[in-house]
């Protein structure tokens, strides 16, 4: 397949994605940034953050597409009104051509940040983290899983920023699989609102849509922990469905 023909592929199924929101949600999601997301993502290479680009990169960005949170029954503090809670989503995503459906890591770069607002009387509340991929070329002594989920409480860098009685520090970075919008939905809603995450497993074409991006980003990831013990003969008594809830 050639990239012009994959990248409409990919931009296909971003639009039976935003499709299948529009439907559960109805007027309570706007997926204008999704659609700014398809066009990017048929008509252009994306730049890496070192600023090179190639023929073989896809991607896109997401910026500020809020959804309706209903996992509120022990919100805090209670003074937030349970009726005035949004997440918003803002993602930017690049990835090789070449590698996907390989045992190899498809993705180049991935920031995926998630902002969850409440509001109450004394104004707003926020609960924030992001999924993100470790820049290699960045040096530091801190411990960086190549992909990492961070929790962070102040989403617009203000200087005087009221963090109440929280304390924060940049670790620790807890390993975390990678997403793309795809499995970010799934993330999301599962988390969220699961009423809609059930909606979409029920629907007759996301399910299997949903498998396939877990075969091309998931099983390269955990293929290559798995590898570091699979000579030893040694038998899981895990259940995959409890340690990964979302997984079909």
């Amino acid at each position: 397949m050639r990239i012009a023909q994959f990248r409409e592929s990919r931009a296909n199924e971003l639009d039976i994605a935003a499709k299948r929101l529009e439907n559960i949600f109805g007027n309570e999601i706007n997926t204008t940034p999704i659609y700014n997301a398809i066009d990017t993502l048929k008509t252009q290479s994306p730049t890496l953050r070192d600023g090179t680009t190639n023929a073989n990169y896809w991607g896109y960005s997401i910026e500020d597409l809020k959804m309706p949170v209903d996992t509120i029954k022990h919100i805090k503090p209670k003074i937030v009104d349970g009726k005035k809670v949004e997440l918003v989503l803002n993602m930017n995503l690049a990835a090789d051509y070449s590698k996907w459906g390989s045992l190899e890591d498809p993705l180049l770069d991935l920031r995926f940040h998630v902002v969850v607002r409440g509001v109450s009387a004394k104004g707003e509340h926020f609960f924030c983290f992001h999924i993100d991929r470790h820049d290699p070329s960045v040096k530091t002594d801190e411990p960086h899983p190549t992909y990492h989920l961070q929790y962070f409480n102040n989403p617009n860098g203000e200087a005087e920023f009221d963090y109440g009685s929280t304390f924060h520090l940049d670790t620790p970075r807890i390993l975390h699989h990678p997403l793309d919008f795809i499995l970010g939905v799934g993330f999301i809603t599962s988390n969220f609102f699961p009423l809609a995450f059930e909606s979409l497993m029920d629907d007759g074409y996301f399910p299997g849509l949903y498998t396939r991006y877990q075969q091309s980003f998931l099983k390269p990831f955990f293929h290559s922990i798995s590898r570091h013990w699979e000579s030893d003969g040694t038998q899981s008594s895990f259940d995959r469905f409890k340690i990964y809830p979302s997984l079909i």
